[in-house]
């Protein structure tokens, strides 16, 4: 045990006959410890002593070439290890300090076995030390180990746990393959991970999960499966949109592969625009945001696609009520690089085009994920991804669902091109550079029938178009100085170009009427750092941040810095106290109608009239964890929102596009409330409970006399509790039920007849014309406050079950269920009007009318996997 003795003790007189004297010239001036240690011994007859159990023999060194004495090269190759040489007795022994222990970083990436795909967020854990880390969006890890460490562990709840075995380290990566539970095992939404990232305000959702529960018509949703947990919500029955803590649509961040898109929405809301069968993984932040993501009041959806499998091909199709779709998958050269290509689209026009939309109107969708991977060597891999989704809908005015007086026609698309380079600079620091370009653009265009008299009416036609464009640049790095201390970095640019809307009508033969909103050109230049620090043996967390923002324009600027702060500590028995605070601000604003989510409600900049949005956010959380089968998570938030946006008129924004500026206030709200989260996670029964209590608030002065009143999105009680138990490998029940407290809606307190239509004597109100004006009373309503009124609450149970059969290659998953089963009619769309047509039967009287969407829905779906 020699090697354990103080250095000092053993070194030998400096001396001629000093072994480390001796000359000795290295062949070769790069290569490995062990290769100089043999190659010393080989030439000189000299034994060297050393323990392997400290010293990195496979570590690669660098020679200047000047060395000529053992000595000179022995403490070359030992430079920052730590490490002496010392000469006793005809041998040089390799000697380090008493109780001296030395670190060294492991880093590469986790994939899973099958398929070579890059598994995001597994466990890293040294069992010894008790040290751990997660991989991050791209699968890296880094992990500083001591010399003693034999062994890490790797983990993830999808994929069976892996006791890696360290080989004697160097600069070379460990990359570890990951083997998945098999294919009908239980997969659970944040399961425990070695306690890593567990923490309140985010939620990280394996795909698996998205299929675990009902769903309208067998559509999968990623972001209808996010509405199951608390603080997050829709607007309306059965929507995709994502309300977070009263907050509006507009206030989340969705990033598809990294990239913005402005409108997530197919049929106007009813799906999302993100095919389960090409997402590999959803993360949502609430709350202690990361200082890398800005623009956005409310939340953070990150959204990441599937690389492609490297290993062999592979493909799904599914079919159901209203869609079909394939995926396929596979390497362009094994283990090298690797394509994915989804492809989905509605199937209402060509089953029910013939029949039943023939009376209604017309619609279909389609979208595309493509995605190519290509690995340069262990350090560097290029990632190339592109998606567009297209909608198309035509509504007639003489269909029988509602009678109008225009035909309608709405078309709005997607389309989003990235590229990426992600590179491991060493194994301490990571980066990942992305350019990429995202469009949305929507037409609209209405013919209508004016009457000027009882006998005379003029046919008009407008057409009117909205176009938001992005090219952008942007730096993530990421640098692992330790265990306890990891940096990150960066810095963006966004070129916007917002056209908001056009608008083009023909009034009359030869006669055209153009209004154009300005054109806004402007640059976005973001930029941030974090540091995140692990102290007092790990109980404390604490990672503070800032980011930068700036608008800059013509006629404008505005810059923004926003600090951030989250603290978690870990108390006995698997529970967390966790805090955090997050200034954001929103250069960006859409303008919405006051009923649904349309694909017309407008993304306009801030501009020298309209100063951006900002939001104060401050959230406290406790968590309690079981035996990794259970948890309970309480979480209280409060955000005070500045300068916030809406309009002061409820007519088509398209009229008039040339002013829209003036259409645009300012105000202020507020947003506070609790969350409740009760989560087992693994057996065969496992499920959700949750309950979220808020309040949303808005205050402007031009509107409600500036007295408070409860924002459109205000839910007072959202509650969603969802099961499914597995009978068998082959079988599975589920079912869930959502409650939400109706909206507020304004309902007027006293109604007036107005026997001269407001003494407008020909009859023109609201651009509608009443024939009958002479004997046919008009009403004027009396609105003293905004939002006086609750609608319905919404409520529905929905229940499923899924089959799984055939063998590895070809697999059937057929799923069937009932939407709403005890026929709930829930309110879609509500108005309080009166509406006048060409006949005194055709005169509807004023009052709150609502329509209901569905009723109880039958649905079966069938997926085929090779």
């Amino acid at each position: 045990m020699l090697f354990l003795f103080p250095a000092a003790s053993l070194t030998a007189q400096t001396s001629k006959d000093n072994l480390l004297y001796l000359k000795y010239i290295p062949p070769l001036n790069q290569g490995t410890i062990l290769f100089y240690i043999q190659d010393l011994q080989k030439q000189t007859g000299i034994s060297v002593s050393y323990s392997s159990s400290f010293l990195h023999l496979n570590k690669k060194v660098q020679l200047t070439g000047k060395e000529n004495t053992t000595g000179q090269v022995l403490a070359a190759i030992l430079q920052g290890t730590g490490i002496q040489a010392a000469s006793l007795n005809g041998k040089i022994f390799l000697l380090r300090e008493q109780s001296q222990t030395q670190y060294y970083t492991i880093s590469g990436f986790v994939k899973e076995s099958n398929s070579n795909e890059l598994i995001i967020g597994a466990s890293v854990y040294d069992p010894v030390t008790r040290k751990g880390t997660e991989t991050n969006a791209y699968g890296f890890y880094t992990l500083q180990v001591p010399d003693t460490c034999t062994g890490i562990v790797f983990s993830h709840i999808a994929y069976q746990t892996l006791y890696q075995h360290l080989p004697p380290p160097d600069d070379g990566q460990l990359n570890v393959y990951l083997a998945p539970h098999g294919m009908l095992q239980t997969v659970n939404v944040n399961a425990d991970r070695g306690n890593v990232s567990s923490q309140a305000g985010y939620l990280n959702m394996p795909v698996g999960y998205v299929s675990n529960f009902p769903a309208l018509l067998g559509e999968k949703d990623v972001l209808k499966s996010l509405q199951l947990y608390p603080g997050t919500s829709s607007s309306l029955e059965s929507s995709s949109n994502l309300l977070i803590r009263g907050g509006g649509s507009d206030q989340n961040l969705y990033l598809l592969d990294g990239v913005p898109l402005y409108h997530t929405g197919h049929l106007f809301g009813l799906f999302s625009i993100f095919n389960g069968d090409a997402v590999k993984d959803v993360s949502l932040y609430k709350d202690a945001f990361p200082a890398k993501y800005g623009g956005r009041l409310s939340s953070v959806v990150d959204i990441r696609t599937r690389d492609g499998n490297m290993k062999e091909w592979h493909g799904s199709t599914t079919v159901s009520p209203v869609s079909a779709s394939i995926l396929l998958e596979g390497p362009i050269k094994k283990d090298k690089s690797s394509a994915s290509l989804s492809i989905r689209r509605s199937l209402v026009d060509l089953l029910y085009g013939s029949t039943l939309l023939s009376d209604y109107g017309k619609y279909y969708l389609y979208d595309v994920n493509f995605k190519l991977n290509q690995v340069i060597d262990d350090r560097n891999r290029i990632y190339v991804s592109f998606y567009k989704g297209q909608d198309k809908m035509f509504v007639r005015s003489n269909n029988p669902l509602i009678q109008l007086f225009d035909d309608y026609n709405f078309d709005w698309s997607n389309i989003s091109a990235a590229a990426k380079w992600t590179r491991v600079i060493n194994p301490k620091i990571f980066s990942n550079t992305t350019v990429s370009y995202s469009r949305f653009y929507n037409l609209f265009t209405q013919n209508s029938i004016i009457p000027l008299s009882f006998y005379d009416s003029l046919f008009v036609r407008g057409k009117g178009v909205s176009r938001i464009r992005d090219i952008a640049a942007k730096n993530e790095t990421e640098y692992a100085i330790s265990n306890n201390q990891h940096i990150s970095f960066g810095l963006g640019y966004t070129y916007h170009n917002f056209a908001p809307t056009a608008y083009h009508t023909n009034i009359s033969a030869g006669d055209a009427l153009q209004r154009q909103a300005p054109i806004y050109y402007m640059s976005d230049v973001t930029a941030y750092v974090e540091d995140e620090l692990s102290l007092l043996n790990d109980r404390l967390v604490v990672r503070p941040g800032l980011h930068f923002g700036a608008l800059l324009q013509y006629s404008s600027v505005y810059a923004s810095a926003q600090p951030r702060l989250m603290a978690r500590w870990q108390l006995p028995h698997s529970q967390y106290i966790q805090m955090s605070f997050a200034k954001m601000t929103q250069f960006l604003h859409q303008l919405t109608t006051p009923v649904i989510n349309l694909p017309t409600d407008l993304w306009v900049p801030s501009t020298e009239n309209i100063k951006p949005e900002h939001a104060y956010s401050y959230s406290l959380g406790y968590q309690k964890q079981w035996s990794n089968l259970w948890r309970f998570n309480i979480n209280l938030y409060y955000k005070q929102l500045k300068d916030l946006v809406t309009t002061n008129t409820v007519l088509n924004i398209f009229d008039n596009s040339d002013l829209w500026e003036k259409k645009v206030i300012a105000g202020n709200g507020y947003n506070y409330g609790s969350e409740l989260l009760v989560e087992k996670t693994q057996g065969k029964l496992t499920g959700v409970f949750s309950y979220t209590l808020s309040w949303a608030w808005r205050q402007f002065d031009r509107l409600n006399a500036g007295r408070m009143f409860p924002y459109k999105e205000d839910r007072r009680h959202n509650l969603s509790l969802a099961l499914k138990y597995r009978i068998n490998p082959k079988w599975s029940l589920a079912a869930s039920w959502k409650f939400a407290s109706g909206a507020p809606f304004t309902l007027p307190v006293q109604i007036f007849p107005d026997f001269d239509w407001a003494r407008n004597i020909k009859g023109y109100l609201d651009e509608r014309y009443s024939p009958f004006s002479t004997n046919q009373v008009n009403y004027l309503p009396y609105f003293a406050r905004l939002n006086n009124y609750r609608l319905k609450p919404i409520h529905h149970l929905d229940i499923g079950g899924t089959v799984n059969l055939g063998k590895e290659k070809f697999r059937h998953i057929i799923t069937a269920g009932v939407y709403n089963i005890y026929n709930r009619s829930n309110p879609f769309i509500v108005s309080f009007d009166q509406f006048s047509y060409f006949t005194y039967d055709e005169i509807y009287p004023l009052q709150l009318y609502q329509y209901s969407l569905f009723k109880t829905l039958p649905y079966l779906s069938y997926t085929l996997k090779f």
